[in-house]
Parts: C-alpha cells; structure tokens; sequence
C-alpha cells in the first residue's frame, strides 16, 4: 500500500456552475487526507484559474469540439508522468477522455454524474450524441457517483452499474453573519429600491434551468404586487433572450451576469425561486436556506430529495407558470408560513454537509485503490 495517492480531476471547466463548485470543494478539502490533488480542464475558461487561486496543481488539455480525441495521447503522457493513480471524469467531456486514458493506464476511473445528459445541451441532437457516447465509455468506469437517487436511477436505466449516491455538501462552519447588511449592500450596488419585492433565481441562463417560466409568472404577481423586482443571477447562452423578454413584458429588474460569490447576494431576495426543467441536485438550494430565504422550487429531479414540500419549501410542477405563481402567492402572502420554512430549512440543509460528501467520496477512493493493491 501506497501512504499517498494521486487524484486527478478532470472536467471542461468552461463555466462556474454547480459541478465547477463541487469539484474545486473536493479538491480543496483533500488537502489534509492521503490523496494528492490534481486538475485537467478541458475547455480555456474561468475554472482553471479559480483552481489556480486556491493552488491547486491545473492543466489545460482543450479540446476543441465536443468528440475531439487529439488531447488524449497528451493527456495520457502527462496521467503517466505524474503517476496518477485515479482518475475521477465530471461532464461528458471529461468522461469521453478520461475513461479512455484510464483504461489506457489500467488505473480506476470514477465518474459524478452531475445533472440529466438529456436536459444538459441546447439542441436534441447534442443530447443524443452525449448519451450515445455515455453508454459506449460507461462499462470503462470503475464506480459511479450521482449527486441524487433521482440520478442514480437514469444512470442505472442506461447501463451504468456500481452507483453510489452521494449529496452535494456545504460548508457550514459558520453561520450566515450581517444579513440585513448583506441585503442593503446588494441592493444597492444594483439600484433596487429597499421597498421592492425581490423575486431571484440564481443559475445558468440556459432553458434547463427554466428562468423564462419565472418571468411570465412575474408578469402576473405584479399585479398583486406592483414593487415586484425579479434579480436572475448567472450568465449563459439565454442572456439576450431573456433580456428581451423582460424588457417586453415591462418588468422591474436585475440581470447580473456571472456573479462569482452569487451565495452572498441572497439575502437581497424575498423569495428564491429555482423554476428548473431539470435538476441534478441543486446545490443552491442548501446556500438559500443557509441564508435564511423562503423557497419556491420546481418538482423535478433530485430536488424532492433537498425539499421536502409544505416543510422545508414548496415545490410545484415543473413549466406550471399557474402553480409557480400560486406557491409564490402562498409564501408571500403567509408571513407565518414562510418563517416555518426557512426555520426548517435552516435545520434542513446541516443536514447536507461538506464533511459528509469528502468522507463518502473518500471513501470510493479507497475502496477502489485498495482493491487495485
């Protein structure tokens, strides 16, 4: 047995999103163990640099179009050089090279399934070349992680076996501190009025995460409430579209862009709305009840799985502006009910903790490196 291990991540990186989070979290928190990270980023983009930030050993292998295979022979080179001695894939990118340069190597190779394949592209047939390629690498991988069960069961449906649900986690090693100073400086960094209904959302602008359907449900809450403000938080391929649609349907808002401690902002919201069609997990919704915001969610993936509905938020048909707009108006509209759903929240996401989620991943590690030796 070796004291150390080397771990080598590899993911596109092209954008900050919740796998970008959740792997720099990993990184970062096995520092202190017996494994030695690394990180290969497969796109030129701000990921690399964040790991860079927290010096973590990064490398830049781009490929070029999605089934570009040119990187590998180099990747593998580099794997062998550095004497990794697992490789664990975030994204399809990452699991098409990294599989590959695994079984190259004859060395295990884990993968986390982040979010739903077939949700995850702007166009169908990116999708399905994806999922065609998924299937075809999936017997290479040595153990399978997903963020919820929700997942664990499309991976399983597709042919992926030695699956293990492990929950995003956390960090709450401190409590949320100068709430009310945090929502006045946010507000006024972007001019929203302090009397103002803040409706917010926090995510990519892509369709998957369904910010079009809490714009049309604005439009009709504005007419109960005429200081409505909607804030979306993020940056994605959606940005123009969206942009438009707000400005004709004349509504008071906030479009931020990237934002890159978006948690922060939070406490500027009245209500958090996560309107997605598709949900892996939904890491941001352990950083809003964190910051003690009521929850209005969509049904869909593992978000059941984090809200528990009536308890911890209310969750509503994915796409069904009128029930979006009848859970918003029952939160807003009950200040004793939204009080009961952020206390619950707030005992709710302790529950989802970094130290969970490094433990258990761990714990794959050695399993598998173990049963190597």
């Amino acid at each position: 047995m070796k004291n150390r291990y080397k771990i080598l991540h590899i993911i596109g990186g092209g954008e900050i999103g919740g796998a970008e989070q959740h792997v720099l979290s990993l990184l970062k928190g096995m520092e202190h163990t017996c494994y030695d990270p690394h990180l290969v980023c497969l796109t030129r983009g701000p990921f690399s640099a964040l790991a860079m930030d927290h010096h973590i050993p990064t490398q830049s292998f781009p490929m070029h179009f999605p089934l570009d295979l040119s990187p590998l022979p180099e990747l593998i080179r580099w794997s062998r050089k550095h004497a990794i001695d697992l490789i664990h894939t975030h994204g399809s990118r990452a699991n098409l090279l990294g599989r590959l340069c695994a079984r190259w190597l004859k060395i295990p190779c884990v993968t986390t399934v982040h979010s739903s394949l077939a949700h995850d592209y702007l166009f169908p047939w990116s999708a399905r070349i994806a999922l065609g390629l998924d299937r075809l690498t999936l017997p290479l991988t040595s153990g399978i992680i997903t963020v919820s069960d929700y997942l664990a069961k499309e991976v399983a449906s597709r042919g992926g076996k030695k699956i293990k649900t492990i929950y995003n986690g956390y960090s709450f090693s401190s409590p949320a501190r100068n709430l009310p100073a945090k929502r006045q400086q946010f507000r006024d960094k972007w001019g929203i009025p302090a009397n103002a209904l803040v409706l917010g959302t926090i995510g990519r602008l892509h369709p998957t995460k369904g910010q079009i359907y809490l714009i049309r449900a604005a439009q009709q809450l504005q007419l109960r409430f005429p200081n409505l403000h909607l804030l979306l938080i993020g940056d994605g391929p959606l940005r123009q579209e969206l942009a438009q649609e707000l400005k004709n349907r004349n509504l008071s808002y906030t479009l931020t862009g990237y934002l890159p401690l978006a948690y922060e902002a939070l406490p500027a919201m009245d209500l958090f709305v996560l309107p997605s069609v598709s949900e892996g997990m939904g890491l941001v919704l352990l950083e809003a009840m964190h910051a003690g915001v009521p929850i209005v969610a969509s049904a869909v993936g593992g978000i059941p799985e984090v809200i528990r509905d009536g308890t911890d938020g209310l969750l509503f048909p994915a796409k069904d502006v009128k029930e979006l707009i009848s859970a918003c108006l029952t939160v807003l509209e009950n200040p004793e009910l939204s009080e009961s759903l952020v206390q619950s929240g707030l005992n709710r996401c302790s529950q989802f903790s970094m130290d969970t989620m490094l433990k258990e991943t761990m714990q794959v590690y050695a399993d598998l490196l173990i049963g190597k030796h």
